[in-house]
């Protein structure tokens, strides 16, 4: 048992228990996701103590002097001191290079940042700092890899007055956040229904075994297994067969949530979904399906990329109400059951606290600490 402190609360981390579901067991409010390293919003700040070398080892090296951990992938041998992440600590330097006014009234802005700054035209980010007294929302709408400069566009009425006098911002300093994809306005519609696809895969029997076979490597797969904690692989399986079966023959046979709303709190950025398509593809080849076939097959997982695909949790809805998942709350339970955490017995008419979107129960001792 490790002594562990954050934001004024104390609690013990069990042996090969992970600071992030030591933080699950015992209530503390925390950001995660993804829970194997991707999407990197449960970092901490290693105050006093020594974190092992491995919950550092997947992140940028400015974040690693600066102290940096992930509670998931954190499994102390000693006692933690911790903080919050600083947003100040995640930020780009800048330098403004040039501003363009265009015939629309929108501006260009060109500059260098100071470390490489991965992005997909489109994606928008925030400028400020400097010239930028208040945060600007700015659109990435290109690079130009022969003078290293960055593209982005913005509305001159959210610039400040000074900057439209010329060459009022080169050589300007600021700070950059993101970037980061927009949430989606609306779902993405289903496809235009091919039977003919569907009959390509054996009437879906193909698709039944390519299931089977991904999904035993999505289970094995240290990126994705999280995503899928405490559901059954038959379940996602069933699941999957039937919602595709849906989009390529129109029959109606899928119940379910849509894929923006049903991994709405994953993060998901391209890399994960590349990858994820990799672990697809060797199981297609693997059950003997042809490049057609295998073609077929992606048009119908690329159709929902933009709704599955995103930097942060987008919130889960029915119809126009948010539904509010990333909380804690209490029940009295009507029957007995056990703990999620130690698997201790917890009477009926127990008061328990859950995380929401979990739905694990805790029991007195857990939740103590």
């Amino acid at each position: 048992m490790h002594p562990i402190h954050y934001q004024g609360r104390s609690l013990r981390c069990r042996e090969n228990e992970s600071l992030l579901d030591a933080f699950v067991r015992t209530g503390v409010a925390i950001d995660f996701s993804c829970k194997s390293g991707v999407c990197r919003r449960c970092l901490v700040k290693v105050q006093d103590g020594t974190a092992p070398a491995e919950a550092a080892r997947s992140l940028p090296a400015h974040l690693q002097s600066a102290g940096y951990v992930l509670a998931c992938q954190c499994k102390p041998s000693g006692p933690l001191s911790l903080a919050p992440s600083s947003p100040a600590d995640m930020l780009t330097p800048c330098m403004l290079v040039g501003r363009e006014q265009l015939a629309d009234g929108r501006s260009v802005l060109w500059f260098e940042s100071a470390t490489e700054l991965a992005f997909i035209v489109g994606q928008s980010a925030q400028i400020f700092d400097g010239p930028f007294p208040a945060p600007v929302t700015v659109r990435l709408t290109g690079r130009d890899d022969t003078q290293g400069l960055i593209q982005a566009e913005v509305a001159h009425d959210v610039l400040p007055q000074a900057a439209f006098a010329d060459d009022a911002l080169f050589g300007a300093d600021f700070q950059l956040r993101g970037p980061f994809p927009l949430e989606p306005e609306g779902e993405a519609l289903l496809p235009e229904p091919d039977p003919a696809q569907w009959h390509l895969l054996d009437h879906g029997r193909l698709v039944r075994r390519v299931l089977e076979a991904f999904y035993q490597k999505v289970y094995a797969d240290p990126l994705l297994q999280p995503f899928f904690e405490r559901v059954s692989m038959e379940r996602v399986i069933g699941k999957q067969h039937a919602f595709l079966m849906q989009c390529m023959t129109g029959d109606n046979v899928y119940i379910g949530e849509r894929p923006k709303n049903a991994p709405h709190w994953m993060v998901i950025p391209d890399t994960l979904f590349e990858h994820r398509q990799r672990l697809m593809a060797q199981a297609q080849r693997e059950q003997g399906l042809t490049p057609e076939q295998m073609a077929g097959w992606r048009r119908y997982e690329e159709h929902f990329r933009a709704d599955i695909v995103k930097h942060a949790p987008w919130p889960r809805r029915m119809g126009d109400q948010v539904i509010e998942t990333e909380r804690y709350d209490t029940v009295t339970l009507d029957e007995g059951t056990v703990c999620d955490h130690c698997g201790a017995e917890i009477a009926a008419g127990s008061t328990v606290r859950f995380h929401v979107r979990l739905g694990q129960v805790g029991c007195p001792r857990c939740e103590r600490g």
